[in-house]
């Protein structure tokens, strides 16, 4: 029995990591038994991925809703993600291949984590960091580990990426690419990791050259092929987006972005305010320093949504739901002090890798700070998946602490703390096991799944017809903001081989520009659109319904379109 424990305390982290991936596998093998169908965004990533290595190859993410705030259509800067799920898509359909793609994205973060935590502070740092994970896991609920929509997909990589961080600040200078390679993914694959991830990378690589600065010939020898290393993986990861800027038609995507943050966009009749320091503590300590901190209770509203009232002096932003100014500011006061103390006593023993670990935290928060302070408050208000890094930087700020109160400790109560960190992460995993929907992204649009999935049917068997177009006109208006069927909708057609063409330039640059209609195709292809409630219903006069399902026929709500009755139809013009 002895030998038994001393296994287990010898090969602890691989034990919760295996169990980890256990529980991420079942809960995307249950999801698809159930009938997960991609919806809304999720569909994007679906069609985007099937491009992967076609004529219509994406050079860059989907489109960004910074687009509302600018005023200039910006896409997220990089296809990585599509290029993770191209392939699982191809081999085993459009639900199975994204599901499994992500399930196996978050197993390999997983390990990712442990291996670099290991590398750094040996079985206490990596089994700490797996129950962590673990935790985390059961935060963001069953659901979610399968889910590809970029915010919630990035909530693991981006906790690999600090780990990383912390390992090169620590002296670990040969796990230098793989920052890199995480730092890329995470940035190209979500506009809001912009400043952090890049600025992380940098803090890192200048930890390297500040440590070696002064100890004279050799010191840079260690880093010489790491760095190379590096600079083959960026130029590898980064080709996609800079063939798009330099080598593609009109303004490039870096171009872009470049007018939105400098104000050159145009007009949106919505004057945008940035964040602001005072929202910016609210934001910042609800996460943080205030209940339930980075747990399950609060992933979706900790840092709840909020809307534009009209006030005396015009419009004011409500942010129901978060604390009051001084709260947060004593919260995040008390934080503070906790890892001041932590930090002294580390520096007081001489513990190199949790002096690296505090650094890292330090650094992360100010970046995440500043940012919150400068980010846009658009027409759609605060959304918390704007910011979800912030999750992962009180994450990584548990998980210093608690490194810092294990190495205080002598031996022995270390390892009575791990057993129990050990034992909490399974408790968390079990606790992931029963279904969770978080209500996070496409994942409040899950009623909508049936319908969405017979309608896809039912259009599959109508372009098998001898009669069916093989190109046609697509026509995204007139069914509403934010619903989930005109996504599902395009990728099915594309599925079936159908060209799709359409006359709509932010619509052009989510589906790719040589989608673009041309004036001829204009008025000669035939036309597709969606309706929902009562004009799914009602068959207008020379159009042809080609699929339907009957829901609720009451008039069509944008506050809930799940249970609507959704058609499409086909106009067939006279060229």
């Amino acid at each position: 029995m002895r030998r038994l424990a001393g296994q287990i305390r010898r090969f602890g982290w691989q034990l919760l990591a295996g169990a980890t991936s256990l529980v991420i596998a079942f809960s995307a093998a249950r999801g698809l038994a159930g009938g997960y169908e991609p919806v809304n965004d999720n569909s994007l990533i679906e069609l985007r991925a099937g491009d992967v290595f076609t004529r219509h190859h994406p050079l860059l993410g989907t489109l960004s809703s910074a687009s509302i705030s600018t005023g200039i259509d910006v896409n997220h800067l990089g296809p990585l993600l599509f290029d993770v799920v191209a392939i699982p898509l191809r081999l085993l359909g459009r639900s199975a291949g994204i599901a499994v793609a992500i399930a196996l994205l978050n197993i390999g973060v997983v390990w990712l984590v442990g291996f670099v935590t290991s590398r750094v502070g040996g079985a206490t740092a990596a089994v700490s960091a797996q129950a962590i994970t673990a935790i985390m896991v059961w935060t963001m609920g069953s659901e979610l580990l399968y889910d590809p929509w970029q915010p919630n997909v990035l909530f693991l990589p981006f906790w690999l990426l600090l780990c990383c961080v912390w390992a090169v600040v620590a002296g670990r200078v040969s796990l230098l690419p793989l920052t890199v390679g995480v730092a890329s993914f995470v940035m190209q694959t979500h506009l809001s990791y912009l400043f952090i991830a890049p600025t992380m990378v940098a803090f890192a690589v200048v930890s390297i050259l500040w440590e070696r600065r002064a100890a004279g010939d050799g010191a840079f020898d260690e880093v010489r092929r790491p760095a190379l290393l590096s600079v083959g993986v960026f130029v590898v990861l980064w080709s996609q987006i800079l063939v798009e800027q330099f080598f593609g038609s009109g303004r490039g995507n870096l171009t872009r972005l470049f007018l939105a943050g400098t104000g050159g966009g145009q007009d949106t009749g919505f004057e945008s305010v940035r964040t602001g320091v005072p929202l910016a503590l609210r934001m910042m300590s609800a996460v943080v320093a205030l209940p339930p901190w980075w747990g399950r209770p609060g992933y979706d509203d900790s840092i709840p949504g909020s809307a534009w009232v009209e006030g005396p002096k015009g419009l004011v932003l409500q942010t129901p739901g978060l604390a009051s100014l001084g709260v947060s500011v004593i919260g995040l006061t008390v934080v503070a002090a906790v890892v001041a103390v932590a930090w002294r006593q580390m520096r007081g023993v001489e513990n190199r890798e949790v002096v690296a670990a505090f650094r890292t935290l330090m650094m992360a928060s100010a970046v995440a700070f500043v940012t919150l302070v400068i980010t846009p408050i658009d027409i759609l208000g605060i959304s918390p998946h704007k910011v979800r890094w912030i999750w992962v930087i009180g994450i990584f700020l548990t998980y210093t602490v608690l490194l810092a109160a294990l190495a205080a400790v002598p031996q022995r109560w270390c390892r009575l703390g791990l057993e129990g960190l050990g034992g909490l992460g399974v408790v968390a995993l079990v606790l992931t096991l029963p279904t969770y929907v978080s209500q996070s992204g496409p994942l409040i649009f899950r009623e909508a799944t049936g319908s969405i999935t017979n309608v896809r049917s039912q259009l599959d068997d109508y372009f098998e017809r001898s009669d069916a177009p093989q190109s046609v006109l697509f026509d995204p208006d007139g069914i509403g903001f934010g619903e989930p069927y005109t996504q599902p909708i395009m990728t099915q057609l594309l599925h079936d081989g159908v060209d799709l063409a359409v006359d709509d330039p932010s619509l052009a640059r989510q589906l790719g520009r040589d989608r673009v209609a041309t004036p001829e195709e204009i008025d000669t292809l035939p036309l597709v659109y969606v309706r929902a409630g009562a004009e799914a219903v009602e068959i207008p006069d020379g159009a042809e319904r080609i699929a339907f399902h009957d829901g609720d026929t009451s008039p069509y709500s944008i506050n809930d379109v799940r249970d609507r009755a959704v058609a499409v139809f086909l106009v067939r013009q006279q060229g």
